[in-house]
């Protein structure tokens, strides 16, 4: 068993300037998944586009959308999301005053090109 606290985790930012936290990772034993805990910044949204690998995701606070091809859902606290593998999509924050904060959580070693590398 192993405990994360998020105040410990490292922060990154993705390419669209949010702020990235890795909690469950391969590096502290997680054999298939991996977990992050997401803010998109007031008016933010990420790169809008597709990955081979799926998604589920949980809103924890804020409000937004999930942009598809054809399709739109509202985010909110306590909605749960799930992005199929190839599936276009863009998550938009649609307040201007608090961010929108949701745990990812992503097949192991999906996204490693934004996993910040902790020292040895």
């Amino acid at each position: 068993m192993k405990a994360v606290d998020i105040t410990d985790e490292i922060m990154c930012k993705s390419p669209s300037g949010n702020k990235i936290y890795w909690l469950i990772t391969t590096e502290i034993g997680a054999p298939n998944f991996e977990m992050r805990y997401i803010e998109i910044p007031p008016g933010g949204k990420t790169s809008d586009g597709s990955h081979p690998h799926e998604h589920e995701v949980f809103i924890i606070k804020g409000n937004g959308v999930i942009k598809g091809e054809d399709t739109e859902e509202k985010l909110f606290p306590g909605r749960a999301i799930f992005v199929k593998g190839n599936e276009r999509h863009q998550w938009i924050n649609s307040s201007d005053k608090e961010p929108l904060a949701l745990i990812c959580v992503i097949p192991k070693g999906a996204e490693d090109q934004y996993k910040p590398r902790r020292e040895k």
